[in-house]
């Protein structure tokens, strides 16, 4: 436990000015989403008040654990800091819990700002209980993790495109923000597969009481941590 905290400390230090700025961004993205997509959507219902709501926090959380993290990530990995704790007598499943902990703690302060914007915006009830904040910290891990496993893997310049790609497939086409009934039943299944949809259905059900918490939701979400966790630690235990 001793070096867990160890790790801990090092990341939070290392990255502890950016902590605002990913409130910051999440706060903005999330205005822009509630105040925004009301002017294109026109007449405003409660159905779509939830989606809104709920949508705006996913986007928020997506945008920091996937998009934002995995540059950072590469980043990291191109100045020699992944070499360097690579090369430290460390348990590689320490190492990887830690930069979960301090990105999870990064992102959190923004969920909380996006829920209270949703919420005076639209005049929505929040369910606030056990199981909605472990299906928040289940989609926040999920989403870390898979921006982890991107800045892992590949190299830098196709780190910087697929983190945009992710961004513009969860804003423009995942029904996040909207029914996912609008999509034809093909597309429909494909995004069900990935964890987006599935995210934005539990936030629904466990925070807006808007539909029900589905376990086969649920595994989806722990299907990608452990995917993505293997593939990390799968790159982490390589020779220097």
């Amino acid at each position: 436990m001793t070096q867990f905290f160890y790790l801990l400390r090092w990341n939070y230090l290392r990255q502890k000015n950016l902590f605002i700025l990913f409130t910051l961004a999440q706060v903005l993205l999330s205005v822009s989403l509630l105040f925004g997509y009301p002017l294109v959507i026109g007449k405003m219902d409660t159905t779509t008040a939830y989606y809104l709501a709920s949508g705006s926090v996913l986007m928020g959380v997506i945008s920091i654990g996937c998009t934002i993290s995995s540059p950072v990530i590469a980043n990291a990995k191109s100045e020699g800091h992944v070499d360097y704790i690579r090369a430290l007598p460390i348990p590689r499943i320490l190492i990887s819990l830690a930069d979960l902990c301090i990105w999870l703690i990064a992102i959190l302060p923004g969920v909380f700002f996006t829920f209270l914007l949703g919420c005076l915006r639209f005049s929505v009830q929040l369910n606030l209980s056990i199981l909605s904040v472990f299906v928040m910290l289940l989609i926040c891990l999920t989403m870390i993790s898979l921006g982890f496993s991107i800045a892992y893997i590949f190299s830098q310049n196709i780190v910087t495109l697929m983190s945009q790609l992710i961004l513009m497939i969860g804003l423009m086409f995942s029904p996040i923000m909207y029914p996912a009934g609008r999509l034809p039943d093909w597309l429909d299944q494909l995004y069900f597969l990935l964890p987006f949809v599935p995210s934005a259905n539990l936030l629904r059900a466990s925070f807006y009481r808007h539909g029900t918490v589905s376990l086969v939701d649920i595994g989806v979400l722990i299907f990608w941590i452990f995917l993505t966790q293997l593939l990390i630690l799968g790159t982490l235990q390589k020779e220097l």
